[in-house]
């Protein structure tokens, strides 16, 4: 025989609303958790990208600081020195580009170049492309005005010729005391940019 529900029974609840009832007893304890959660992971994410401007500022300072000492150095030069005081000659200019363009290329410099004490460019290390930095006048750059004052040129920006930007640094050619001429040193920083990019991938 069938049975028949008993007197007492209670009726059954559709599952939904038994769900949507414990979701609405639960949502208050979630909200708090939910919100130390998503301060944990802002704070986590904050410290990860303190952390790689870090690394990448001092990968920045570490590059350019293996640049800044090279003006100076390469100023006593013989062959750079020669062209200074005999720009009319041509073996003595092509002896200078040629030099200039095998330390870039070991140095890994974008540019070097060498202007006389009016800020003409008598030498270059791109002297063989179509954007040649020779014969060019670069006075008006404050690292050259740093340079012939005795100090060590520093300057950040877009290159007039190549419309790159790039960090220079400048230093005199002295015979005795007298400023004979300026030697520069660019820096590629987007080429330094997209190696730290690289590095960064490959450490991920």
């Amino acid at each position: 025989m069938p049975t028949t529900p008993t007197a007492n029974a209670l009726p059954r609840r559709p599952r939904w609303r038994s769900l949507a009832i414990l979701a609405l007893c639960l949502a208050p304890m979630l909200w708090p958790v939910q919100q130390l959660a998503d301060r944990y992971y802002r704070n986590e994410l904050a410290s990860q990208n303190r952390q790689t401007l870090d690394l990448y500022v001092a990968n920045l300072l570490g590059t350019l600081h293996r640049y800044e000492t090279l003006p100076q150095i390469l100023s006593g030069l013989p062959a750079l020195r020669h062209v200074l005081e005999a720009p009319a000659d041509k073996q003595a200019a092509d002896n200078a580009n040629a030099l200039l363009k095998q330390i870039s290329q070991q140095t890994g410099a974008e540019v070097m170049y060498l202007m006389d004490a009016t800020g003409e460019t008598l030498a270059a290390s791109n002297w063989d492309q179509k954007d040649s930095f020779l014969r060019r006048n670069f006075a008006f750059r404050p690292y050259f005005r740093d340079a012939v004052d005795g100090r060590l040129g520093r300057f950040f920006g877009l290159g007039t010729t190549s419309a790159k930007r790039g960090y220079f640094f400048a230093a005199a050619v002295r015979d005795g005391e007298r400023v004979i001429g300026v030697l520069v040193v660019k820096v590629d920083l987007d080429h330094t940019e997209r190696l730290w990019v690289k590095r960064l991938n490959n450490w991920r």
